[in-house]
Parts: C-alpha cells; sequence; structure tokens
C-alpha cells in the first residue's frame, strides 16, 4: 500500500532549485522510480522493495474511462475514480468543482484545479513497472499517440517521447523536472524498485518526510514549521510510522472486505425482502380485488333486495290503486242509478209520494256524497332516498386499509359485548357474518389499535335497571331535605366573586342517577370507538362523538343507533388528524371539531358530515375545551398555555385572554348569553367565570364538592352542572352564580372518563374510557323554600 501523497506537475522555477534538474546526479540519488502497489511505503532511507509482477498488475486498468487512451497525468476524485488531468480540465464546468462522470458526484477543487487533485499512484507505478518490463508504451506527453516513450517525467507523471525529452530540456515551463530514461531506471536499479520520496503537495521543493499522528496525514519539513508544529502535534519519522499505518490500512482494508461481504449478503437478503413485497403486493392487489367483488356482490343482493322491495311496495300501491278505482266506479254507478231513480221520482210521482222516499235517498247521497278517493292517494308517492356522503364515508371507513410492517404476532383483544349481544368463547359475536370475519375479523383489522385493553363488563342485571321503575334514592326522603339546607345555607349573592364556602364530600348525601342507554365498544368499524375523547349534541339529541385515533366523527341518534360518519386519516380539507373535542352550533347544525398536536386547529363541517372549513393552525398550541356561544361565536379553552381565544365562524379572532393566574389544567368551556364563559379546572377542582375580556368573576364549585372535574354542561334552564369521575361519575348542578342546586352519582364505579355532553330533556352523554357512551337520566329535585 502506498502511503505517500501524490505529486502534481509544477512550472515554478522553485522546484529546479530545490530538487535539481534530470542530468543531475544529486536528483538522481534523491529520487527513484515508484514503488509497486504491494509496497509498504516509504522514505528515503526505506529499503528497498521487490517489483511488482505482472499477475498483480493485469487487474489494473491503465486507461482512461473519458478518453479511452493511456493515463495522461492520472488525478482521483473524491468518489475514488480516477481519470486523466487534460480530461478532467475539458469536463470541468465549474472553477471551484468537478464532476464524475461514471458516478456524478462533485469534487471541490481548490486554487490549483484539477492539478491539485492527488495522483493516481498505483496506476502510475503499474505503468512504470510494465515500461521497466519492456511493455512498449506511447508517449502520454504530447497529442501524438503514435510515438513511443524512452523516458519518464516524475514531476508531470508522464512517458516521454525524444521530442518530449527536448522540451523538458529547453522549455523553462518544465524547469526543475526529473526525468530519467526507461534504460536508466532499468540501469540504475538493477532490476529491482526502490521507494521513491514524494513531493509535498503543498511544497513542490520539500519531500514527504514526516508523519502527524495528530491530523493522519504525511508532512514536510515546511508542513511542520507552518501547519504541524511540534508543540502542538504529533510528529514521527515517516519510515517508521509506515509499518503501523500499513498494518493498520491492512486492517481496514480486511474490515472493508468483511463489511463489503455483509453487504452482498444483506443484498440478497434485500432481494429476498424485495421478492416477498412483490408477492405481498399482488397477494393486496388479489385480496383488493376480492373485497371488491365482495363489495360489489354485497351491493348486487342489496341491489336486488331494494328492488324486490320496490316491486312488492309498487305492486301493493296499485293494488290498492286498482282497488280503489273499482270502489270509485261502483260508487258512480250507483250514484248514477240513485239520480236516474231521483229524476224518474221527482217527475212522475206526487210530492206526498216523492216523500216516502226521502229518507233512503238522503242516506244514500250522503254516503256517496262523503265519499272521498283523493285522501287515499296521499300516501302513493314513491321515492328510493339514498345518502351519498354516508356512502362515501361508510366505504372509505370499512373497504380496508393498507398495513404496513405490523408484526404477525398480535393479538387482537377479546370485544366488548354489546349491550344486548352474546359474546361466544371464541370472542366472535353470534351475528358476524363468515365473510366480514375473513375480510375485517381478523387479528389485524384493528391495526395500531391492539394495544389497548377493553374494560371488563357490567355486573349482570345492570341493564334491567330503568328509571321508570324503584327507587332511585339511596338515602329516601332525606335526599331533599339535605341538598335543599345545603344550598340555602351556602348560597350567596350573584355578586360574589370570592369562592363559595361549600360543604365536605362527606356531609352531602348525592341522588343516585342510572342510565338508560349504553352503546359502543372497542375497535375501528361502525360504532366503535378507540377512544371518544369528545362528544356534543344537536338540536335533533344526536350524539356527535370524536373518535380519536379513528380520526372520524361519529353520529348517532339519541337511542345510540349508528347514523353516519365522517373523517379519515390525513391533513387534506375533509380529513381529521387526532380529532379531540366537538361543539354544535345550534342554528345550523354546523360541527366544530378541534384537532390537538400535530394540527391544532379547528375544522367546521355541516350537519350531513361535508367540509366546510379550517383555521387557527397558525394561533392555536394546545386546543382543549371547545364551545359554540348563542351568537355562533367559536371558544376555544387551551390547556399548557392558559389560553382563551374567540373566533367568529369564518375562522377570525375577536378576543383571546390569557388566565394562566386562574387556571391549572382546564378540559370543557360553555358559555351563556351575557358573554360569560364557564371553563372546568381540572387540576383547580372547581369552575372558573371569565367574561369575554378576560376578566375573572367568580369560581363555581370546589375541592370536596366537583373533584377533577372531566367537564361543564349548561342546561335549558340556564343551571351549570359540573360532572366529574372522582370515586364514581358525579353530576353537580349550580346556578350560574354558584349557588348549589342537586348533586347526583351514578351507582356505578367507571372508568377514566373523557367528556359530557347534555340532550335537551337533561339526560348526560358521557364518553368513557372504556370504549363507550353511557347516556344517564337525572332528576331534578323541586326547589326549596326561599330564603
Amino acid at each position: 500500500v502506498q502511503l505517500s501523497l501524490g505529486s502534481s506537475p509544477t512550472t515554478s522555477s522553485t522546484a529546479a532549485s530545490g530538487m535539481g534538474s534530470p542530468a543531475s546526479s544529486a536528483a538522481a540519488d534523491a529520487f527513484t522510480a515508484p514503488s509497486s502497489l504491494a509496497d509498504s511505503g516509504g522514505s528515503p532511507s526505506a529499503d528497498s522493495a521487490s517489483p511488482p509482477s505482472n499477475a498483480s498488475t493485469t487487474n489494473v486498468s491503465t486507461q482512461c474511462p473519458i478518453c479511452h487512451d493511456t493515463f495522461t497525468i492520472p488525478k482521483v476524485l473524491h468518489c475514488l475514480h480516477t481519470f486523466c488531468q487534460p480530461c478532467l480540465e475539458k469536463e470541468q464546468e465549474n472553477a471551484d468543482k468537478v464532476r464524475c462522470v461514471q458516478c456524478g458526484q462533485d469534487t471541490p477543487l481548490g486554487a490549483q484545479g484539477a492539478a491539485g487533485l492527488p495522483s493516481d499512484y498505483a496506476v502510475a507505478n503499474v505503468l512504470e513497472a510494465a515500461a521497466l518490463e519492456g511493455a512498449s508504451l506511447s508517449c502520454t506527453g504530447c497529442k501524438s499517440k503514435e510515438s513511443s516513450a524512452v523516458a519518464r517525467c516524475f514531476d508531470c507523471a508522464n512517458f516521454l517521447c525524444p521530442n518530449c525529452v527536448m522540451a523538458h530540456q529547453f522549455m523553462h515551463c518544465f524547469e526543475g523536472h526529473r526525468v530519467l530514461t526507461l534504460g536508466e531506471l532499468q540501469n540504475r536499479d538493477g532490476g529491482g524498485i526502490r521507494d521513491k520520496p514524494v513531493a509535498c503537495p503543498r511544497h513542490r521543493g520539500e519531500a514527504l518526510r514526516y508523519f502527524c499522528r495528530s491530523c493522519s496525514v504525511p508532512a514536510c519539513k515546511e508542513c511542520t514549521l507552518l501547519d504541524h508544529p511540534k508543540a502542538l502535534h504529533e510528529l514521527e519519522a515517516l519510515g517508521d510510522a509506515a509499518p503501523r499505518q500499513a498494518e493498520a490500512l491492512g486492517r481496514l482494508l480486511e474490515e472493508g472486505r468483511v463489511r463489503s461481504h455483509d453487504l452482498r449478503a444483506a443484498l440478497q437478503t434485500l432481494e429476498q425482502v424485495s421478492g416477498r413485497l412483490q408477492a405481498h403486493y399482488h397477494r393486496a392487489q388479489g385480496e383488493v380485488a376480492d373485497t371488491f367483488q365482495f363489495y360489489r356482490s354485497m351491493l348486487e343482493e342489496r341491489r336486488q333486495e331494494t328492488l324486490r322491495e320496490l316491486e312488492n311496495v309498487y305492486n301493493a300501491k296499485m293494488v290498492s290503486l286498482g282497488l280503489l278505482g273499482q270502489k270509485v266506479q261502483e260508487t258512480i254507478d250507483r250514484l248514477q242509478q240513485a239520480c236516474t231513480f231521483m229524476e224518474r221520482l221527482t217527475r212522475y210521482s206526487t210530492s206526498t209520494e216523492a216523500l216516502v222516499f226521502k229518507q233512503l235517498l238522503d242516506a244514500k247521497l250522503q254516503a256517496f256524497l262523503t265519499f272521498r278517493p283523493e285522501s287515499s292517494l296521499h300516501n302513493m308517492d314513491l321515492e328510493f332516498v339514498s345518502n351519498y356522503q354516508a356512502i362515501q364515508v361508510g366505504v372509505r371507513n370499512t373497504f380496508g386499509y393498507i398495513r404496513q410492517g405490523a408484526s404477525d404476532t398480535v393479538p387482537r383483544p377479546a370485544p366488548i359485548a354489546r349491550p344486548n349481544g352474546i359474546v361466544h368463547q371464541n370472542g366472535h359475536h353470534p351475528f358476524e357474518s363468515s365473510a366480514l370475519s375473513k375480510r375485517l375479523g381478523s387479528a389485524h383489522s384493528l391495526g395500531p389499535f391492539t394495544t389497548a385493553t377493553p374494560a371488563a363488563a357490567d355486573p349482570p342485571g345492570y341493564e334491567k335497571w330503568s328509571s321508570g321503575g324503584g327507587d332511585v334514592f339511596q338515602n329516601g326522603s332525606d335526599t331533599g331535605d339535605t341538598l335543599t339546607e345545603l344550598a340555602c345555607r351556602y348560597g350567596s349573592s350573584p355578586t360574589v366573586t370570592t369562592p363559595l364556602p361549600y360543604p365536605l364530600k362527606s356531609q352531602i348525601k348525592r341522588q343516585k342517577m342510572i342510565y338508560h342507554c349504553k352503546f359502543g365498544e372497542f375497535g375501528v368499524m361502525e360504532g366503535q370507538f378507540t377512544e371518544p375523547s369528545g362528544v356534543a349534541v344537536n338540536a335533533q339529541n344526536d350524539i356527535v362523538v370524536a373518535d380519536t385515533n379513528n380520526h372520524r366523527i361519529q353520529i348517532f341518534d339519541r337511542e345510540g343507533r349508528f347514523k353516519f360518519q365522517f373523517g379519515e386519516c390525513g391533513k387534506r380539507d375533509g380529513q381529521l388528524l387526532y380529532p379531540n373535542r366537538v361543539a354544535v352550533v345550534r342554528s345550523s347544525g354546523d360541527i366544530v371539531v378541534t384537532e390537538r398536536s400535530p394540527t391544532h386547529q379547528i375544522q367546521i363541517y355541516n350537519q350531513y358530515g361535508q367540509f366546510v372549513r379550517k383555521f387557527g393552525a397558525v394561533i392555536l398550541q394546545h386546543p382543549r375545551g371547545v364551545a359554540v356561544d348563542p351568537k355562533g361565536r367559536v371558544v376555544v379553552v387551551e390547556c399548557k398555555v392558559m389560553r382563551v381565544i374567540i373566533f367568529d365562524q369564518a375562522g377570525n379572532v375577536l378576543h383571546k385572554f390569557g388566565c394562566s393566574k386562574h387556571l391549572e389544567f382546564p378540559n370543557g368551556v360553555v358559555v351563556n348569553d351575557r358573554q360569560e364563559i364557564f371553563i372546568s379546572d381540572n387540576r383547580a377542582h372547581c369552575v372558573k367565570v371569565f367574561n369575554y375580556e378576560g376578566l375573572f368573576l367568580r369560581q363555581i364549585g370546589g375541592e370536596g364538592l366537583t373533584n377533577y372535574p372531566i367537564g361543564v354542561c349548561m342546561n335549558q334552564s340556564g343551571e351549570i352542572l359540573v360532572a366529574d369521575n372522582h370515586n364514581n361519575f358525579n353530576v353537580t348542578v349550580f346556578t350560574q352564580e354558584g349557588q348549589l342546586v342537586n348533586a347526583l352519582e351514578s351507582k356505578v364505579k367507571h372508568a377514566q372518563c373523557f367528556d359530557v355532553a347534555l340532550m335537551d330533556d337533561g339526560s348526560v352523554v358521557l364518553a368513557s374510557k372504556d370504549y363507550r357512551l353511557y347516556v344517564y337520566r337525572y332528576v331534578q329535585l323541586p326547589p326549596g323554600p326561599p330564603l
């Protein structure tokens, strides 16, 4: 391995004064022919090495890839490709870099340009070795490629013909170049080749004699004074360092070969993975086609069912119309007969004789006159009703998805029992079809959500409870008296801005609540959730749920029956990314959705799930609770930064204020018609009230009464409901001024709860961490006696 750096041709006279001319004996003594590739490097005092053999040089190309001729001043680029210096200068387009024609990698150039690049000593040594062994070489120093080389210039790294030798002897630009004839080289070395000194690339008049261990580069005497001072750098003689460095390079070479073998194995593995990926691709294509065929068969089946239903309805209505037509015709005939009889009677009978039939004729004519066949035609309309939006969303969410890199051993969690369903021991519902099980019921159908653990089922018999019967008060008649006394004892005027002295939790006897509806389970299908983080209720009492990790919004009726859904994972219009909380514009039915990081923005959809607009990504940082005031303004409360921002429907900021002095962890918000903002604070155990200007007004609730609230609502009477799930699911009712009205709790404990919403009839919708939604009904107590 050649350790010394290459030299480049020089045109200065400094090299001549430092190195001597080709004819001087000093130059002949100091500079000998270059060593072979197998040499371990050297210095002027290094021992001689064996010459290269033909076997060692046959695999080294001596032709330039650009000019396809023998190398002329071979230079090495950073990509380790070798080219002639003149070829590089022709290919060079920029003064500061040159691009490799083989791999396209750029190599930066210094002030000397291509001449400053390191020389390829391996190629030069192979060419010199071939010349010494008698091979016929052409001159590489002139344009004529037919002249045979008779000498070698060590500075130009060229083989010279007689004309080029003469030019080197007489032209000033070649002054100082070291030229020896091929015969002199053979005679001088006696068939052997000694290590030759290499000139310093920066100081052409100096040879490389030292090795700097600090910088890992060889240096000349001038370099040791300017760039590598002994006080700061570790220097040693090049002859002493060469064996160790050659050994290190040998180890590095061996490691490179081992690594190359490993990379070849990795390449084979890559090819295997590529083949497997291609097989998976074709298999997935087949499964997509199978799913499409399944969809088409289901659609065809549904089409046939709908057509049969349409045919039956049509036939039934046609039969009804036929029967009605017959009845009308019979009525016409009878009426005509009665009219004919009356006409004959009035014409040919006396008045007394006609009055004999008056009662009979009155009854018949009255029956004919009251017959209204058009009333039976009102329900004869026929129409096929379709919801294209729901179909589009449903297909997108149920057709399937592309799963990447998932493990084949991920277990599927056991399904959660539906309210009236039976779960078999194998984990499948009895009404789940085999086709759907094959397509969507595999261990991978839940995608990234398989790590969650569903909650346990409710205690037996709980679903049989109803709000219509039984004793719903745990403490009998004491509940009303206790709450009334507490409200009177701890009530205060509306102008109070300090927290009310509420009683301790142990002093409160809460009214028991039960739920009359529950729905949902873990999963990605319709009616299933992975994180129901937010819930709201629209004017029709439909329940709007933000299914966060499924990146969608699901709509249910008040009984928990699925209606439709919208949204899919993404950042484009109509797509959702971790929707967190929802609110509804009561007047229009528009749905306001907040998204958490990374988008932290607000999106608005109409009541049918069609995208309207989005805004707030620039100003919002951690949106948490969201509400819509009576005038349609969107109020957002942010956690972490403790800030409230009020937008109009177009996304313009109307007000914003910080409230870090009063809030610790806000999570819910509701607004009244007096521009007062009620914010539930989970860590402060209360509700804080602000106006639109950011002025703190008062506090509602407190520790011991509303521990760790999860949300706040306002009923139609204007009362504030604060929900928490500390020990139980609790609902505490206050007036807007903070007077205690009622206190309730669930009969069973719940897992961590996310959010609450309120229906028009006072029912409370609870979004729970067990992937279910519960609809609780509470009973208001009669108001207490006035103070």
